[in-house]
């Protein structure tokens, strides 16, 4: 924007500085959620903009933020005494220290630069998709936020997300050497933490238009804008304003005489206000028999489910309803929905609702099916980071989220369609499964966020994995398992209601590196894993014999079977003892394991001789291995 142009704003500036949503003229200017893990991991995080485009300092004290998830309510961050001065923009980074992001970036950060650190409740900018919400310090409504922007999928990119300066929208990705951008100083990232945005001017794209609706319909009022700070809205019908209509689309539910008139929009950014014209709600004056504008679609639900039917119908007068379960109509349903909950088999079968009016009627049918439960359980989850400060130089990627679904069914079950999400509960935002995975009787399948199965493989071990083990890539906009407690849902492909899941289960914050497990005896999820418990082992990718060997990830990733848990055979390391009787070679084994013992005279020829067994103990084994003078050779110990 060119200095004569901002000159002329300013009286409008000035003007709207005196009003409350002085607030208004905060905008979220950049956002990072995909950090290279390139250089030192340990100082790289997510990280958000905020800028005062304004001409007066904002005091930030008690205003709040939150990701996709939670809202005011849950895991909300609360500013402590901020001031952000005119012009200026800040950093919010989570968990790393301001020394820590200034190592990252470097000397291309600018001088002064604010950045405060949260740590708090689930708050994770997902790189394959995600929103940062800004709230005042006194706002009750989650609607009424200060700004709000929504990120797409990073993918490879490790650039932060920009707004354009035209639309305003966070759709853009920084380049090294355009709009301030500069590479991070330990590696590379591109972006302009700190440099100051500039505002974009209110515009109307799309203005509201005129609707005609017959008496009892809805009329839905949409306005199309851009600019930044980004736009905050208030309707008004006649002039006044019109309570809690404050977003870009005006629904005017059961129109009556008395809902004819003027419909406006007001919009202000805290530095400029400008008004769309008024459309104009008329009603349909001729006498109309009825019309399904939504006719009823066939529903499936799982035993126990919640299912809605819903039909619109369009008439004048405006119609009435009428609902039947085969030729049985059901008292006390009149309106155009129909809910159904706790749903039992004997309630499949035929649906159907009859819209009426003095002109005439009209029938929409549709069918229910009612499908036993699976019995598909959620028995191991991770959440948290790993406690592996080597881990990505090592083996070349970042560890993710995980969690392992093991099916209790006597049948196989395919996969495909299936989705997943965390728990905001989200049949819109969930992941769908899109690979054609069969679930056998007994089987566990691990679902991992953004990594590779080979890579899984890297992680936890080929050896240590069960043979054949199925590992499906998950990603998806906000699905991400906060180490600070959340949650995962699982539905089947047909269901279309959020709280009609197949399996659930919630998590409190964990602890670094320890996976969240499911008690075959108690059929109870939840419990920290615990190394040599039930199977769970130490993942081969995060031991590092240079480092404490306390740092390392546990869990027990595919192992989960019903009726039991079936551990892999490890491989023993022998030593042996000679006691004055006779040799005995040592190892440690595993308990319900076999062990045979071989010897045979030469390594490369001849045939292994068994020479003794044991059956295994969590602990050390011993078995004999021959008299003095009777143990010359080379020995092995088998485990079928």
């Amino acid at each position: 924007m060119s200095i004569v142009s901002w000159m002329r704003r300013l009286p409008i500036v000035a003007s709207l500085l005196v009003l409350p949503s002085v607030v208004a003229q905060l905008a979220i200017t950049e956002v990072h959620s995909s950090a290279s893990t390139n250089g030192t991991v340990t100082l790289h995080a997510d990280w958000w903009e905020l800028t005062n485009l304004g001409s007066q300092s904002v005091d930030l004290t008690g205003y709040r933020f939150n990701d996709a998830t939670g809202g005011l309510a849950a895991g909300s961050v609360t500013l402590p005494s901020l001031t952000l001065a005119a012009g200026e923009s800040m950093v919010l980074v989570e968990a790393i220290s301001a020394d820590d992001f200034r190592q990252w970036w470097g000397a291309g950060l600018p001088a002064g630069l604010q950045i405060f650190t949260y740590t708090t409740n689930g708050i994770g900018l997902s790189s394959s998709g995600d929103s940062v919400q800004l709230w005042g310090p006194t706002t009750t409504n989650e609607l009424e936020w200060v700004d709000s922007v929504a990120i797409g999928a990073a993918g490879l990119d490790s650039s932060t997300f920009i707004y354009d300066p035209v639309t305003g929208q966070m759709s853009a990705r920084s380049v090294v050497g355009q709009g301030g951008a500069f590479a991070a100083a330990d590696n590379g990232d591109a972006g302009s933490p700190g440099v100051a945005g500039s505002a974009a001017a209110l515009e109307i794209l799309q203005q509201p238009a005129d609707v005609v609706v017959n008496p009892g319909d809805s009329a839905t009022f949409t306005v199309t804008a851009r600019g930044l700070p980004r736009a905050r809205y208030q309707w008004k019908f006649g002039g006044q304003a019109i309570p809690g209509a404050i977003r870009s689309q005006l629904v005017v539910s059961n129109v009556s005489a008395a809902s004819v008139g003027g419909y406006s929009v007001e919009l202000a950014n805290g530095l400029e206000s400008i008004q769309s014209r008024a459309a104009v709600l008329r009603l349909a004056e001729s006498p109309k028999a009825p019309v399904f504008t939504l006719e009823l679609t066939n529903q499936a639900v799982l035993a126990g489910g919640t299912v809605v039917f819903q039909a619109a119908a369009s008439g004048v007068p405006q119609p009435t309803y009428v609902w039947r379960f085969g030729t049985t109509i059901l008292p006390g349903v009149t309106g155009s929905q129909l809910i159904l909950t706790n749903v039992a088999a004997n309630a499949a079968g035929t649906y159907s609702v009859t819209a009426t009016n003095a002109l005439g009627a009209v029938i929409s049918t549709a069918v229910l099916t009612v499908r036993a439960k699976p019995d598909l359980r959620i028995t191991e989850v991770r959440s948290t980071d790993t406690l592996d400060p080597d881990f990505s130089r090592r083996n070349g990627f970042t560890p993710q989220d995980w969690f392992e679904v093991t099916s209790f069914e006597s049948s196989p079950i395919n996969l495909l369609g299936w989705r997943l999400d965390d728990n905001s509960s989200s049949l819109t935002a969930a992941y769908v499964v899109t690979n054609a995975v069969t679930i056998l009787p007994g089987e566990s399948v691990i679902f991992v966020e953004r990594l590779t199965a080979d890579q899984f493989r890297v992680w936890w071990g080929t050896n240590e994995l069960p043979a054949g083990l199925k590992i499906i890539t998950y990603s998806g906009s906000g699905f991400g398992l906060s180490s600070g407690g959340d949650g995962v849902r699982i539905w089947d492909p047909t269901t279309a209601n959020n709280t009609d899941t197949v399996s659930t289960v919630d998590f409190p914050a964990g602890t670094a590196g320890v996976t969240f497990n499911y008690d075959l005896t108690t059929s109870t999820f939840g419990a920290l894993s615990v190394e040599g418990v039930n199977g769970v082992y130490q993942a081969p990718g995060s031991i590092d014999r240079d480092l404490n060997l306390t740092v390392k990830d546990i869990g027990s990733p595919g192992r989960v079977r019903e009726g039991g848990v079936v551990l892999p055979p490890r491989a023993p390391e022998l030593s042996v003892v000679f006691d004055g009787t006779g040799l005995k070679v040592r190892f440690e084994g595993q308990a319900g394991r076999a062990y045979r013992l071989e010897r045979r005279t030469l390594l490369a020829s001849g045939s292994w001789e068994s020479i003794g067994t044991a059956t295994g103990v969590d602990g050390t084994i011993e078995i004999h291995a021959g008299a003095p003078g009777d143990f010359q050779g080379f020995f092995r110990v088998v485990v079928p």
